[in-house]
């Protein structure tokens, strides 16, 4: 019936590299594309690394579980598929090579007395426990203490507004990944209008995303038979389904949105309704026909022109809409009606003998609502007016055929789902715990203040010498992406000129900016300015104030500083693409596992850092102008002599993501060397029904 086996890492080990393989020549911008066959025949060109690794017929349960971890990443973040598994295979080969070298390994200490198995296990438990402690404690320090002064910033200010050019930077990096140099621009051109066109206002940009990601399904339409340059965007919904009744209408359209049949039913839900004689049946065929009429005519004094149902209406209410001029959609799914509401805010009319004669509130206003002809179906285009915080908008994916349709949809949402992530922000309460406050007098302001300005003009001294910022591509990529170390000192002045009324002398009118290094930001309530100059001005005027102001200065100041030094990824955090994430995050991992007093995060550091080498490996393996090694040299030069990685391919990609793929990897590694018995059932239990004998087993 069963069989049952320990766990043997070098199995985990090849069944990851096999995945590996799969994968790994589609990695990067020069990637290729991989042949799909399905079980129908059909073929599909991809290079969609989870949609290959789910189409793989995996038997060993541990492949489906690295599988299942990669999907699991996958959802939640839109991209990362290959780089997973790749990272995953190189850190078990890496924890493998501990494991076989058991003389002088911490993690085979004190279990010398203990047999075979339980030394084998021991480990492996406490290999899972120091993978948890790294990713809890270490990485986010590492983040927040190194990492984090390499990030840039995709706002153009502190209020969180993103320029066009950085996005499409963003949106070309992520599409060249996901399906080649081939469309790549005009998906993110497409998305990049999508992203523009949806948002109704500035602070609604979350909201929009969740609605996106939640009903990109209601909001995109996929035709074949044409060329992938004819998709487009269209103004509000398309909803997948004919009008059942089509009565044209101009001007606004006053819309209602039902859940069950119109006309009456004899008896309410779980009561019988009797009928002894033919004429009973026919009086209450009557009252039926006069009752759905009076609600149509109901709604036709409500100036109501459009139903859209989420059931099947009957003949009775079709007569009826047409006599009346009501146009009927039915059979909506669902997820069209949630959408319908969350988008409008209103609620399903139910008829009921309450409301069959007052005024209907619960309408939504339409510009438009007319039939859409997409390839051979039919659809109903419905332009609203009064939304919340999403503009209605849908895409229209064209394509030759229907894998490529699905491909490219299947992107444009992992596209959104990367967005969403990119403007998350990691807190250091969230992984391990925050620094403590410590009180804040006027000369460690000072210091800080000082530090901060040193800081700032440090980077922007820098500038000039990164070659990064030579690349016309992303237009001097200044334009694209500002410092985060910039942003911050700027919303903390900012803040500290803000406070009281002692230093309102302070905020002057803009002025145009002659030195590079200086930035202006205005305000969200008045149009203050600020840069590292005025910073001795306003310590002087902080000095000149009395004792119970400045105390009132400090603590809000220290509020605010405390408030940025916990936090690990700053909203909006990018880098460039190229693998500078993977050799950062290598190169401070190394240097911190040479101060490291603990024997096992050293050595679980060191594993880590060198399996991250993999992926630029992967990336330059077939350059010809910059190799692995030379990237790898200037880019250590470079952070020997504390200056910015330079820029060997063009985009942006979210440094979120980046941290989110290593956290997940770690989770995958440590939930598989948790594992004990891997028990091999060869067939499936029989289920035992209740009224089963012994005898019929």
């Amino acid at each position: 019936m069963a069989s049952a086996a320990s766990l043997d890492v070098g199995r985990l080990v090849q069944e990851a590299e096999a995945l590996a393989s799969a994968v790994r020549g589609a990695l990067g911008p020069r990637g290729g594309q991989m042949l799909l066959t399905r079980p129908t025949g059909e073929t599909l060109l991809t290079r969609d690394g989870r949609r290959v690794l789910e189409a793989l017929n995996l038997g060993p349960p541990t492949a489906r579980m690295m599988v299942a971890c990669v999907s699991r990443h996958h959802s939640m973040t839109g991209d990362g598929a290959k780089t997973f598994i790749i990272l995953l295979s190189k850190l078990l080969r890496g924890l493998q090579a501990i494991l076989d070298k058991r003389e002088g390994s911490p993690f085979c200490e004190d279990i010398q007395r203990r047999e075979s198995y339980q030394k084998h296990c021991h480990s492996l438990k406490q290999i899972s426990q120091s993978l948890m402690t790294f990713q809890t404690h270490i990485l986010d320090h590492i983040m927040a203490q190194d990492l984090r002064k390499h990030f840039l910033s995709a706002f153009s200010s502190w209020e969180g507004e993103i320029s066009r050019d950085t996005m499409e930077s963003i949106l070309e990096a992520y599409f060249c990944g996901r399906i080649g140099n081939s469309h790549q621009k005009l998906l993110s051109q497409l998305s990049c209008d999508f992203y523009y066109k949806c948002i109704s206002f500035k602070n609604g940009r979350n909201e929009m995303l969740n609605l996106v990601n939640e009903y990109f399904v209601e909001l995109h339409s996929a035709v074949t038979g044409l060329p992938v340059s004819n998709s487009r965007i269209l103004e509000g919904f398309v909803l997948h389904r004919d009008f059942a009744v089509y009565c044209p209408a101009d001007g606004d359209i006053r819309m209602l949105i039902v859940t069950e049949s119109i006309d009456s039913a004899l008896s309410a839900s779980g009561l019988e309704f009797v009928v002894n004689a033919e004429v009973q049946y026919q009086a209450s065929q009557v009252w039926i026909t006069k009752r759905t009429e009076a609600i149509m005519k109901h709604l036709q004094n409500n100036n109501i022109k459009v139903l859209l149902s989420s059931v099947k209406q009957q003949e009775i209410v079709t007569y009826y809409a047409k006599i009346s001029g009501i146009s009927i959609v039915e059979c909506l799914s669902s997820e069209e009606i949630s959408l319908l509401c969350k988008t409008t805010g209103i609620s399903p009319f139910i008829p009921t003998r309450d409301n069959i004669c007052s005024e209907i509130t619960e309408t939504m206003i339409a510009k438009f609502c007319q039939p859409l002809v997409l390839g051979s179906k039919r659809y109903v285009h419905l332009g609203l007016t009064k939304t919340c915080a999403f503009q209605p908008h849908c895409v229209i994916f064209c394509g030759p055929v229907h894998g490529v349709t699905e491909q490219h949809a299947s992107a444009f949402h992992g596209a959104f789902k990367m967005l969403q992530q990119l403007f998350k922000a990691v807190d250091l309460s969230d992984g391990c715990e925050a620094q403590p406050e410590t009180p804040v007098n006027g000369q460690q302001l000072k210091t800080s203040m000082a530090e901060t300005e040193k800081q700032f003009i440090d980077f922007s001294s820098l500038v000039g010498e990164n070659p990064s910022c030579n690349q016309t591509d992303l237009q001097k990529s200044a334009d694209l992406a500002m410092p985060i170390v910039e942003l911050e000192s700027d919303f903390m002045f900012s803040a500290l000129i803000d406070r009281g009324s002692s230093v309102r002398e302070l905020q002057k009118p803009p002025v145009k900016c002659q030195h590079p290094s200086e930035t202006w930001i205005k305000n969200k309530s008045e149009p203050v300015v600020t840069n590292h100059r005025i910073c001795n001005d306003a310590m002087t005027a902080i000095e000149n104030t009395s004792t119970s102001v400045v105390s009132k200065q400090l603590n809000s100041y220290k509020h605010t500083v405390q408030s940025y030094t916990n936090v690990v990824i700053q909203a909006g955090s990018v880098l460039p693409v190229g693998g500078n994430f993977e050799i950062l995050l290598h190169y401070y991992l190394h240097s911190y596992a040479k101060q490291c007093q603990q024997p096992k995060i050293t050595l679980i550091s060191t594993v880590i850092a060198d399996a991250l080498l993999s992926i630029p490996k992967i990336l330059y393996s077939t350059t010809k102008e910059n190799s692995f090694t030379q990237v790898y040299f200037k880019a250590t030069s470079a952070l020997q002599i504390n200056q910015q990685l330079p820029m060997h391919q063009q985009g942006l990609e979210s440094v979120y993501c980046k941290y989110q793929l290593v956290a997940s990897v770690l989770h995958c590694v440590a939930k598989l060397l948790t594992i004990d018995l891997i028990i091999g059932i060869r067939r499936l239990p029989q289920k035992t029904e209740v009224n089963d004998s012994e005898e019929d087993l």
